[in-house]
């Protein structure tokens, strides 16, 4: 399905890059609750924190009964893995209303929230696996930083590259529980080989979405942060917060936004990965050079 080609041109690959970035958020625009659901996981996210504060609270003034370092590594593993599950239930309803969309239907909010909950299970098998993953990773990563020197150095680097393989390896997890109704285990062996067979030896990520959030996070900053910079500078306090939290909101909009065209366009290659099948909106041509496939 996927053929092996010549280089192209920078340009051109910007080109391709920039006619499917339009066409993932044509999928946005077409099926706007999409964005509801990384809302909602910010909203979620934060009562979360305020449900567990109190009881963190209550449990510190018994610290007679429990140590205090028992109550804040039990109450931040919760949060912790809680918090990734509200992510990947978000990154799941997200497929759902895709992958509808992808076979020329169209998906309402709940009916990404139901398929989500259909596979609920997998999901939390998912969170819990990830999320401890990511655990040993940021703990080994926080070692070699005590080491320090060059063995230190080398340790972080080798660290770090395991970290990237994982999250490469993953990224069709979510898109296979979904599509696939597939455990967790499964999904991952189906996500690792998806990437193997659409990326073969060399993997390059196509600009497109890279190039967007790097043209957005530079607007927002010209708009919001210099003239917070300038006004804190010149000393009028109230106008460099305001524009502070001007661009914070920005960000976070920005992240919403692009973090659920990232999820799309992961879904449009799997489907087609899986299938053979176009999805809509996409041509083969484009879902092809997507990620280029060199022989050495």
């Amino acid at each position: 399905m996927f053929e092996t080609i010549k280089k192209m041109p920078y340009k051109e690959r910007l080109l391709r890059s920039w006619d499917i970035t339009k066409k993932t958020f044509a999928v946005i625009r077409a099926d706007k609750e999409i964005l509801v659901f990384p809302i909602i996981g910010v909203i979620l996210t934060i009562l979360l924190f305020i449900g567990l504060f109190f009881p963190f609270l209550i449990a510190l003034l018994i610290q007679h009964i429990i140590p205090p370092i028992t109550v804040m590594v039990f109450f931040g593993l919760l949060f912790f893995f809680l918090e990734i599950f509200i992510g990947v239930f978000s990154h799941a309803g997200i497929v759902h209303i895709a992958k509808t969309r992808f076979e020329g239907g169209d998906a309402t909010f709940m009916e990404g929230v139901k398929a989500a909950w259909d596979k609920k299970w997998q999901l939390v098998q998912w969170a819990l696996l990830t999320g401890t993953v990511g655990i040993i990773i940021s703990s080994a990563e926080s070692k070699a930083r005590e080491k320090g020197g060059i063995v230190g150095m080398i340790a972080k680097m080798l660290i770090g590259l395991a970290g990237l393989a994982w999250k490469i390896v993953s990224i069709f997890v979510v898109p296979s529980i979904i599509i696939k109704g597939t455990g967790p285990i499964d999904s991952l062996k189906k996500s690792y080989n998806t990437i193997k067979k659409t990326w073969g030896e060399s993997l390059v990520k196509y600009l497109g979405l890279n190039v967007f959030a790097s043209l957005v996070g530079g607007i927002g900053f010209i708009i919001f942060a210099v003239p917070a910079i300038l006004f804190l500078i010149d000393g009028v306090l109230s106008l460099a917060i305001g524009f502070a939290i001007l661009w914070i909101l920005y960000i976070a909009l920005s992240k919403v936004i692009l973090g659920a065209a990232n999820t799309i366009f992961d879904t449009a290659l799997f489907m087609y990965a899986d299938t053979g099948k176009v999805p809509k909106m996409y041509t083969k041509e484009e879902l092809d050079h997507a990620f280029r496939v060199e022989k050495k």
